[in-house]
């Protein structure tokens, strides 16, 4: 298995931020002058959008398909909705780490994992 580079992880993320703003804002948009609806809206998108895509057989979002990667579990196998679902909300306690640690994780880790795929048991991998 080949592992995605710390610069693809990197640029992952940078990808991954334009997306979520797009969707933040779609979401916004779509609760009108509800921001807590717009928000609730945004979430939803968010959380489909990471989780279908990463248990669809393209095994990737938009960042993994410009870049090559994929997510897998473990043995390098595709991941299913549920285990996608785990790892998108890890994401959000990843998040909350200080200094960003749980993020920053994949620049030390043998095998380029953060904390929400230590927590989900999975793996982002070269195509």
């Amino acid at each position: 298995m080949s592992y995605a580079s710390r610069l693809q992880r990197l640029g992952g993320w940078l990808i991954e931020l334009i997306v979520i703003s797009v969707l933040l804002a779609l979401g916004l948009i779509l609760g009108g002058r509800s921001y807590f609806a717009g928000f609730v809206i945004a979430l939803t998108f968010i959380w489909l959008y990471f989780a279908g895509l990463e248990s669809s057989p393209l095994q990737s979002t938009l960042s993994g398909r410009i870049l090559g990667l994929r997510v897998a579990d473990l043995a390098g196998e595709p991941i299913s909705f549920n285990r996608a679902t785990v790892r998108h909300f890890a994401m959000y306690f990843t998040a909350l780490t200080p200094f960003a640690i749980g993020y920053l994780m994949a620049f030390w880790t043998k095998r380029r994992q953060t904390l929400h795929d230590y927590v989900s048991s999975t793996l982002v991998l070269r195509k």
